[in-house]
């Protein structure tokens, strides 16, 4: 870009700027990067599209002007004459005064007619992975040079929009996720079950805790090797995952123990899950490794408001006092303390 950006333009991105640095999630940057164009670019449509990894097709991440049933419905694939301009060889276009008989016209066009167009890539790390589309009514001016080029900036903007957080989601996951098993890290868990222990004491609802042990996870590593360990804890969290409901919370709790959070749920309901949860995974390991892994349990369900007082240190010490309990009645037992 040879040409000078003038004051307006130069207040302009530095407000949107400012105002970037409090998104906490990609679609509120979207969302206030679209509303800084609305203000700024007169336009009748605006839609940040990008490309599926998964299908190579185009969808629409945010926009302006576009009703819902039409984004949720709308798929095209990544090419065409114009497409690949964006997409491959990274350049702008638009097009003023373009008749619905011109051949790119279905191409680019969205949910609304529209007499003027301007199409600019989103550029992420050198590559291109969708484009900012502007529209306009035979009412508003044509588009300029200097406007699409001005577009194109906020193309590379939303770019380093997406990977900034695209990398706090990453590092985000990785703090709170477990490696090996895939499960919640001890900390993520303890955080959420607080969250639903305050919960319950409002509400008067009981909760329960389980506490799992793999009894020959070690014997296991020892024969299988360190990365089969680690891929078995992922298939048991995995089992544990799918045998409880979307709203437990599985963590994992040391080198060979799971722990899970289930709201609700009485001591019966929880005796019954328990059971389950250790039939499924000796009988679906057996399967997955070969070996039948043996797993010993023990829950501990809050019926009154006052138990969930109880320090996290003495309800854990319950819980690993079960567990030893269980696994002096032999491998593959659970027991309700």
């Amino acid at each position: 870009m040879t040409e000078k950006l003038t004051p307006a333009v130069i207040e302009w991105m530095i407000s949107m700027s400012r105002e970037l640095g409090g998104a906490l999630t990609i679609e509120e940057a979207l969302h206030i990067i679209l509303e800084h164009i609305k203000n700024h670019c007169p336009h009748q449509t605006l839609a940040a599209l990008v490309v599926s990894e998964n299908s190579n097709n185009l969808t629409i991440r945010n926009s302006r002007n576009l009703s819902y049933s039409y984004i949720k419905n709308f798929t095209r694939p990544a090419r065409g004459s114009v497409i690949d301009r964006l997409l491959m060889k990274h350049e702008y276009v638009f097009f003023n005064d373009m008749p619905p008989s011109h051949a790119a016209y279905p191409e680019v066009k969205l949910e609304n007619d529209f007499s003027h167009v301007c199409l600019v890539p989103i550029i992420q790390n050198q590559r291109a992975i969708g484009y900012l589309h502007c529209d306009r009514g035979a009412s508003c001016p044509p588009f300029t040079d200097n406007e699409a080029k001005e577009l194109l900036l906020i193309g590379y903007l939303i770019g380093q929009q997406i990977a900034k957080h695209e990398l706090i989601f990453l590092t985000r996951h990785l703090a709170r996720i477990d490696e090996a098993s895939k499960a919640l890290k001890y900390h993520a868990f303890l955080e959420q079950y607080q969250r639903e222990a305050a919960r319950a004491r409002t509400y008067g609802n009981p909760l329960t805790l389980m506490l799992f042990s793999v009894d020959n996870y070690t014997q296991y590593v020892t024969t299988s090797g360190v990365a089969a360990g680690h891929a078995l804890l992922e298939e048991i969290f995995q089992l544990i995952h799918s045998s409880v409901r979307e709203m437990d919370i599985v963590g994992r709790f040391a080198a060979d123990e799971f722990i899970v959070c289930l709201s609700g749920m009485n001591s019966p309901e929880a005796a019954k899950t328990m059971g389950n949860i250790r039939d499924v995974v000796q009988k679906q390991t057996a399967l997955y490794s070969g070996t039948p892994i043996l797993v010993s349990g023990a829950s501990m369900t809050f019926l009154r408001k006052e138990d969930l007082n109880l320090p996290l240190e003495q309800i854990f010490a319950k819980l690993g006092s079960g567990l030893m309990l269980a696994r002096k009645q032999g491998q593959n037992q659970v027991v309700s303390v």
